[in-house]
Order: C-alpha cells, then sequence, then structure tokens
C-alpha cells in the first residue's frame, strides 16, 4: 500500500500521548512515504468542505489508488472550491450544512443522453447548457444540470430549458458534488461507486508546491473525500516531512531550542511511521489528533521548524537497526517510567525504559503547575472502583504498595473497611482522578522498606548497611535495589498514607512518563546538547539515523 520505504517496523497501536493508553504488539509495517490523515471523520465528517487556494492556483479533480498514485479526471481554474455530498445542503456562515441558508445546492439533475469518453468533451458540451457541468458516474462522463431540491423542481426546469431528451437523475450515497464556494454552482460531479472516492490535488500541475486553506488551516498536499451515505470523511494525502512539518509546531513550542526541536521531530517522525495503521478501518492511517499526533497543518510553522524536520529527514530511532515507536509527554517530573509499569503491556519494549531524568530541574521553576496536588475524597474513590465493577465498601486506607526502579509509584492499593484491597497501576488512577502525572506520592503516611524477606521494615535506609557478595559492608545511598530470581528490583516499600476523610495525591511532571519528556529534552538543549544526545538519553539503547 502506498509509496513506500523498503524498510519495515515493529509496529505499536497506540492511543494517545497525552492521554495514555494499553500497549500492544502489532506485525512489521511498511514505512510509509506519504500518509492519508484524517481531518474530519465519524462524529465530526462533515456536509460539506470548503477549500481555498494559498500557494498555486486551481484544482485537479480524479481519484488515489490503493498506491496513492492520483489518477486525474478533470480540473478547474476556480480558486474557491467546495466538496458537498450529494443531498441538499445550504451555505450558512461561509460553510454548507444541513440547515437552512442563503445558497442552497440540491440532489436532483438533469442529465443529458450522451456519454463522453474525456472530461473536455463533457466540459465542452456542458458549456452549451445553461448551469451545465461535467459528471464522472462509475467511470463514464455525462453531462448534467442544474441542482434541484426536488424531483418537481427538476421538471420543471426540464420544460423551461426545453430539455426534452434529459432524465431526472439522482446520486448513489458514495457521490459528492464540487460546487464554486460563494455562488454554490456546480463544476464536477463524481460517483464512484463503493470502489472510488473523490480525490483533488491543488493547482493545474506541479510546478508550484502547493499549499490550501481548510477549515481556518494550511496544509501541504491533497485531499480525499469519502463518503457512504452519510457525511464527508476529509482525509489530507501529504508526503510524511510534510506531515512532520505539520505536526512538530503544534507537538512543541515553535520558539524552543533547535535541538529540542530536531528531537521531537525525530520522535513525530518515528512514532508516526509505527502506528500508520492505527485508522486502516476509517480509510486513513493516522488522525489529526492526540490520539496519534497533533496535526494542523502550517499555521504556526516557522523557519526553525521546518530546519528541524529538514536537518533530520528520513531519520527515525532505530533499536537493533529497527525504527521503534517513541512515546514522549510534556515532562516527567524528574524521572520516566517503563512501558511496561504505565499501559501493563505484556511486551517488555527495552528502549522503553524509565531514566532519572536531572536536566527536567534546570527549568521546574518557569514551568507552569510543575509541581501540584489533587485531593479527592475516600467517598468519590469508592464511588470510583464501584463504578468500574469492583464490589467496594468504605475505603480506609490507600498506599503506595510498590516503587519502580526510578522512584515513581508502581503498584497503588486500596483497602476497605471489609478488609479487602484492591491494587492499581498509576496510569489508571492518572485518568481516573485526573492526576497531571505518573509520578506522584499519597500523603499522610509513612514509607518502609522491607529488610531480609521478614515483616521486619525500616521507615528510612538511613544509616542501614547492605552486606556485599564479597562480605564487604558498606553504607546503602541513593535508590536501594535487591537483586532477585527475576533480575534487579528496587526495594518493595508499604505506606499506610490516609487518614480522615480524604486522599491526596502529591506529584509533578505533566503527562504518562513514558519516553522522551519535552521540557527534559528543552533543558538538555540549554545546556548545549544535541538532539542525539536527548534521544539517547530518554531512549534506551537506540540509535538515530
Amino acid at each position: 500500500m502506498g509509496k513506500h520505504l523498503t524498510r519495515f517496523v515493529t509496529a505499536l497501536l497506540a492511543a494517545a500521548l497525552c492521554f495514555g493508553c494499553a500497549v500492544t504488539a502489532a506485525g512489521a509495517a511498511e514505512i510509509k512515504e506519504t500518509l492519508r490523515v484524517g481531518l474530519f471523520y465519524g462524529s465530526t465528517a462533515l456536509p460539506g468542505a470548503n477549500l481555498e487556494n494559498s500557494v498555486g492556483s486551481g484544482y485537479r479533480f480524479g481519484w488515489y489508488d490503493d498506491d496513492l498514485t492520483f489518477h486525474q479526471l478533470g480540473s478547474s481554474s476556480e480558486t474557491q472550491i467546495s466538496v458537498v455530498k450529494t443531498q441538499n445542503v445550504t451555505l450558512s456562515g461561509g460553510n454548507y450544512v444541513d440547515s437552512t441558508g442563503s445558497v442552497t445546492v440540491g440532489c436532483f439533475h438533469l442529465q443529458l443522453p450522451t456519454a463522453y469518453a474525456t472530461f473536455e468533451e463533457a466540459q465542452a458540451a456542458a458549456s452549451t447548457v445553461s448551469n451545465g457541468f461535467p459528471a464522472w458516474i462509475e467511470g463514464t462522463y455525462y453531462v448534467r444540470v442544474g441542482a434541484y431540491t426536488t424531483k418537481e423542481e427538476a421538471l420543471s426546469a426540464q420544460t423551461a430549458l426545453g430539455l426534452s431528451t434529459a432524465a431526472v437523475a439522482g446520486t448513489s450515497g458514495y457521490a459528492v458534488t464540487v460546487v464554486v464556494t460563494k455562488t454554490g454552482k456546480p463544476i464536477f460531479q463524481f460517483d464512484g461507486g463503493q470502489g472510488y472516492s473523490l480525490g483533488i490535488r491543488p493547482g493545474l500541475d506541479d510546478s508550484v508546491k502547493t499549499v490550501t486553506w481548510f477549515k481556518g488551516y494550511r496544509y501541504y498536499g491533497g485531499f480525499q473525500y469519502r463518503r457512504s451515505g452519510g457525511d464527508l470523511t476529509v482525509i489530507n494525502i501529504v508526503d510524511l516531512e510534510d506531515y512532520i512539518k505539520g505536526v512538530l509546531p503544534y507537538e512543541m513550542n515553535n520558539a524552543w531550542p533547535l535541538e529540542a526541536l530536531k528531537a521531537q521531530a525525530v520522535c513525530a517522525r518515528s512514532y508516526a511511521a509505527t502506528i500508520s495503521n492505527s485508522h486502516a478501518g476509517s480509510g486513513f492511517d493516522v488522525c489529526n489528533n492526540t490520539h496519534c499526533q497533533m496535526y494542523q497543518g502550517l499555521n504556526l510553522a516557522n523557519d526553525l521548524t521546518d530546519r528541524a524536520v529538514e536537518e533530520t529527514a528520513g531519520e527515525f530511532v532505530r533499536y537493533n537497526g529497527v525504527p521503534v515507536v517513541t512515546y514522549y509527554s510534556a515532562s516527567d517530573g524528574g524521572a520516566t517510567e517503563d512501558v511496561r509499569n504505565i499501559w501493563n503491556s505484556t511486551v517488555d519494549l527495552p528502549h522503553l525504559k524509565g531514566v532519572i531524568d536531572p536536566y527536567e530541574a534546570d527549568l521546574a521553576d518557569s514551568i507552569s503547575q510543575y509541581n501540584w496536588t489533587v485531593t479527592v475524597t475516600k467517598a468519590d474513590a469508592a464511588a470510583k472502583l464501584r463504578s468500574k465493577g469492583y464490589n467496594c465498601g468504605s475505603i480506609v486506607d490507600v498506599y503506595v504498595a510498590e516503587l519502580s526502579e526510578t522512584g515513581n509509584p508502581k503498584t497503588i492499593t486500596f483497602v476497605d473497611s471489609n478488609g479487602k484491597n484492591w491494587s492499581f497501576g498509576p496510569e489508571t488512577l492518572r485518568i481516573w482522578f485526573s492526576l497531571r502525572s505518573n509520578r506522584f506520592t499519597i500523603g499522610g503516611g509513612t514509607a518502609s522498606y522491607y529488610v531480609n524477606g521478614t515483616s521486619d521494615t525500616l521507615a528510612s535506609v538511613s544509616g542501614a548497611y547492605a552486606v556485599s557478595g564479597d562480605g564487604t559492608v558498606s553504607a546503602i545511598t541513593g535508590t536501594p535495589y535487591v537483586a532477585t530470581a527475576s533480575g534487579t528490583d528496587r526495594l518493595g516499600t508499604s505506606s499506610s498514607a490516609v487518614s480522615g476523610s480524604t486522599i491526596t495525591f502529591t506529584g509533578s511532571g505533566y503527562g504518562h512518563n513514558v519516553g522522551m519528556s519535552q521540557q527534559g529534552a528543552r533543558a538538555m538543549a540549554l545546556r548545549g546538547m544535541d538532539y542525539i544526545d536527548i534521544l539517547t538519553f530518554y531512549f534506551t539503547g537506540i540509535t538515530v539515523g
């Protein structure tokens, strides 16, 4: 499918960058040079979609095949056009809608009997009839006349125009009409049935790289309009590098240091490559919001963001030579986290390991709400558990039962008045209670460390000593770890956290804590580090190339 590089990736389907999700392994997928980006679809599908030339002039009409090769059927020199579904729609407030408006485009037409082999022949014939226009109906060109709201109106026009050989024609649920935006005058109609959807390439040729206004944003590339009985799914057909230019300034501040922007560009490119089948069922590769990545065209792009994309063109984060998924979030609060501890992944992804981050602290004082507190009542917490299907009584205690190697909560346990307990990962609580990050503590209790595998505990490792395998005795400093049969893990902790009627979460950072911290990348760039330094710090064991 599509133009592609002969390189393969292990794809991971992911729901969100800001709103975390389960991570699932998928099969190998090709890195696509051209992407189909869903702009409006599902509940946001449109009755009509307006285009206006920004760079370049006019439009070509046709369809995209499975390789995203464009097949031209016709063209127009109009600079402001709209694609509307073939039902009665009206122009209101500059957009075509289902309600009342100033200009109406109806769904009944008069079709002349002659079939034509080319668009030029049909257009020439249409020019001899008032309100005539060429139509491509499942592989054949015809001339159609007018856009009437009822069959009776069409029959009346047939008599008035003296078109006795014409027949009243409707369209299928797959059809769309291209009209001049302000007048509603049809200039082309496309009905490819179930197999073909209208494609539009801005510009009458490829002599300039076009930019097109759509819904207040400027986009590179072409457009596709998919319809199956209802409103229009609008898709931007765009080269991968141009797509990254439309992602970068919406995922990172466009005035940040160049090396941070370059790190973000490589992250965005790698992420796009590894999730590019996440909307295949809807007819496109990726969407334009945080479910995939924010993509809103070129409005916020500038010379700096374009330079970051161009200077890293074609570069991906790779593990063992293979491009891999690259999560990122706004800030990690001092440490990132293993992906398996956040989304309970059964797949241990070696490049997505937690790291303690010494760099974000440089900017902590300037980051809004870097340190945060969220308080919920025990009653609300119990209600939340019950709403999720847990037979929970009154909450009597909540504590961090286990910390990760980077000091983030790994397991949080709730205890009710019946002595039952339930344990959850931090991401579950982040979503349930709208916490700002997965780096937090639960106030009111005292942490303790297990000693020698017994029930004995220490409130602190300060002043504690460990005996090494060779008999050396040394004081425990920093983060304590223990070697187990399955590997190295942080010493287990338990914390009786809450008394009274509330639960207080105190944390730092913003986001899911997996992969690259954007604020950390900024801090590293301000210290003089380059984008390779940034990426190899946040993603374990990777190369960039």
